[in-house]
């Protein structure tokens, strides 16, 4: 809930940054808020990847296309009845369940951002003027609008310019006093908040990517947010435009055949296309993390061709049964949700696609996809039609960015596009469907959410 997980976060601020309150800081007046009075203070707070990095909705990824139960006892051993209700699409996912990671974690994260900025605020001006200074308002900023963007995908409708002034999006938090309780915004007033927030952020960092602290964002990094936020807004112009500021900036590329794929972690925690790194909250382990429980849909693995080594880089087999491997960060099993390289190459892959620039859409689908292939057998993309070559762009991004939270948000987008996607489950002789465009593809706001600030709930 957002008051009292802001309550919370106040009186953590101390402990996580790991100073005293008198070297550290003060007390904001008529309220239990503590402020960072130095630059380093503001630093270590934003550094808390407990917080500032484990804190991506998973709703959606359990809700995809990604993956199924095997059995009906893989699916009766999930943990929570969020996980199960998630797969069945119900109308009702938490079903009582409280304290709900998909709302909270995000909006932990704003606070904490807020703190920074307010902290920032009452800095000296030749400690804002500097460079930590620039970059630790720009760090801020970007958490704030990469978290807004993360619920506003999960808890609104996809964003649509004809209905975008009307369409309930999130309350939005702009200080760190817990007393204030904001109504859902609009769609709109969101995308402007986070738009607004990342171009401060790109206009103040003077790196072009930081250092192996991946939780510290870049100009890089912001730039490739935009062209996420963009793309899902199918405003491809921009997305274009600024997927070529994030690859001007920073291109790196992996050759899949310098991996091995019988490691248990083939990318390391560094992984050089990484540009900023996040990761879903840790409450929904048995869907999220390499557990048996569930396996990748077989649909998904057709589409992988005979020599593409994303089959065996990513996934595990198990028998016929294949499963994700450890994070394409390298660390752990918990889906990666950051920003990377590749990505980036596929919105500007879409875009130009979009805007009828085909062989410059090929050129750079090409760029991205012979790093793919065992060396000597990639045959570069020669689709000769606009519709042709983005189904195979589309197709592209459900295999390079499988289990990284993107899928689930690409299907709100391109059924407003008309690709008319639904989905089936079949569990227990029941089968489940989810046509084009229903509400449920919506999350509903957590119920004590709802009884504790009264904001409007969404129709599922």
């Amino acid at each position: 809930m957002i008051k009292q997980i802001l309550g919370f976060s106040a009186l953590s601020v101390m402990a996580f940054a790991g100073c005293t309150k008198s070297d550290f800081l003060e007390k904001k007046p008529n309220t239990n808020i503590v402020i960072p009075s130095t630059l380093d203070d503001m630093s270590q707070l934003l550094d808390n990847q407990t917080v500032m990095t484990f804190n991506s909705p998973a709703s959606g990824i359990m809700s995809g296309d990604e993956y199924y139960y095997p059995t009906q006892e893989s699916f009766d051993a999930v943990y929570t009845k969020t996980e199960k209700n998630c797969f069945l699409w119900s109308k009702d996912i938490y079903s009582g369940e409280k304290n709900i990671a998909e709302w909270n974690a995000p909006y932990q994260a704003i606070f904490y951002a807020n703190v920074v900025l307010e902290g920032w605020d009452k800095l000296s001006t030749e400690e804002k003027e500097s460079e930590k200074g620039k970059f630790v308002k720009a760090w801020a900023l970007f958490d704030r609008s990469f978290n807004y963007f993360n619920l506003v995908q999960t808890f609104s409708k996809p964003y649509d310019q004809r209905t975008a002034n009307s369409d309930l999006g999130v309350p939005l938090k702009i200080s760190a006093d817990i007393n204030d309780i904001q109504k859902r915004a609009t769609v709109q007033a969101t995308y402007d908040l986070i738009l607004s927030d990342l171009y401060a952020s790109i206009n103040l960092f003077t790196t072009k990517i930081s250092s192996r602290n991946l939780n510290r964002p870049s100009k890089s990094a912001g730039y490739a947010l935009l062209a996420r936020v963009y793309n899902y807004m199918r405003m491809y112009d921009k997305a274009l435009q600024t997927a070529d500021s994030s690859l001007i900036n920073y291109s790196n590329l992996i050759d899949y055949n310098a991996l091995d794929p019988d490691a248990y972690e083939p990318f390391t925690n560094y992984n050089s296309e990484l540009l900023f790194l996040a990761i879903t909250n840790l409450d929904y382990s048995i869907v999220t993390v390499n557990t048996g429980y569930s396996v990748i849909d077989t649909s998904l693995l057709k589409l992988y061709e005979t020599n593409d080594l994303r089959k065996s880089i990513y996934f595990n087999v198990d028998k016929e049964n294949y499963s994700m491997r450890s994070g394409y960060n390298g660390t752990g099993g918990f889906p990666f949700t950051g920003l990377a390289v590749d990505e980036v190459y596929l919105i500007k892959a879409e875009s130009q696609a979009r805007s009828g620039d085909l062989n410059g859409a090929k050129e750079t689908l090409n760029t991205l996809l012979i790093n793919r292939f065992k060396t000597g057998t990639y045959i570069p993309i020669e689709s000769s039609t606009q519709a042709g070559l983005l189904g195979i762009i589309i197709n592209e991004r459900r295999k390079e960015l499988v289990w990284r939270g993107q899928r689930w948000p690409d299907i709100k987008r391109l059924n407003l596009e008309g690709a008319n996607i639904s989905l089936k489950r079949v569990l227990g002789g029941i089968t489940y469907t989810l046509p084009p465009n229903d509400p449920r593809y919506v999350m509903p706001i957590p119920d004590d959410e709802i009884a504790l600030s009264h904001i409007d709930q969404n129709v599922r």
